[in-house]
């Protein structure tokens, strides 16, 4: 009765033991599972979970670009606010309202499916640096790239690694262009946003440590990074 006295909550409980001489721990139970208290363990139990995704692996592989991955998480989940989205939340308002063209070429629907990669200015940039993650016959078309991508998805090879983070970074400038267009109508000729996108991929690519063979080697001649350029010994 005198731990009861000193812990009410024990009240609660039913054919509470004490076992002298044994130290006290803490534990987390979570059903019929009991563990040891940690940050991990506690999330797990509180947080909600699903199977995963088979894309999961192509949107947040090792060394991702953290702000491109979680557009690219948006993207596999058609989150954006494109037109066509924004009109779904108000049927009556979609009645009144005329859909958006895109604003980059001005031709079709403001949608994922258009933007990623369909929309001829949009298009032009996959086609331009498509060939720099050994990409050459995928077609400007999201379905397409995300299928080549899965095929590749247990894949640990630079090249591969190469191909997630270029399609991740053109998806995300690609909706920053669209924005720019959208909200201070300024666009950026489709060449300029290519090297943009191919210097970030370079960069990211000069910071990251990956096994030093042949391919890797090759890989990174064809990106212009010379050993000296990296911050790693390439070990």
């Amino acid at each position: 009765m005198a731990w009861r006295d000193l812990f009410p909550v024990l009240i609660q409980l039913d054919q509470v033991h004490v076992v002298d001489n044994k130290r006290d721990s803490i534990q987390w139970k979570d059903g019929d599972s009991v563990s040891e208290v940690s940050a991990s363990n506690i999330w797990n139990t509180v947080r909600y979970s699903d199977l995963e995704v088979g894309w999961s692996k192509i949107v947040w592989c090792a060394h991702c670009i953290p702000r491109h991955a979680f557009l690219l998480w948006l993207i596999m989940r058609k989150k954006l606010l494109t037109q066509d989205i924004i009109l779904q939340w108000d049927l009556s308002r979609r009645k009144n309202m005329n859909m958006m063209c895109c604003l980059l070429c001005y031709e079709n629907h403001d949608s994922h499916e258009h933007l990623f990669f369909e929309c001829k200015y949009s298009a032009k940039i996959w086609n331009n640096v498509r060939q720099k993650a050994g990409m050459y016959d995928v077609a400007p078309k999201w379905e397409e790239i995300v299928e080549w991508l899965l095929d590749r998805a247990s894949s640990k090879s630079a090249s591969n690694y190469v191909s997630r983070i270029l399609v991740a970074a053109t998806a995300y400038f690609i909706w920053q262009e669209r924005n720019a267009k959208l909200f201070k109508n300024q666009v950026r000729p489709p060449d300029q946003l290519c090297q943009i996108i191919i210097n970030i991929v370079r960069y990211k690519l000069m910071g990251v440590r990956l096994k030093r063979n042949d391919n890797v080697l090759k890989l990174l001649r064809e990106w212009e990074i010379q050993d000296g350029d990296r911050s790693d010994d390439g070990g």
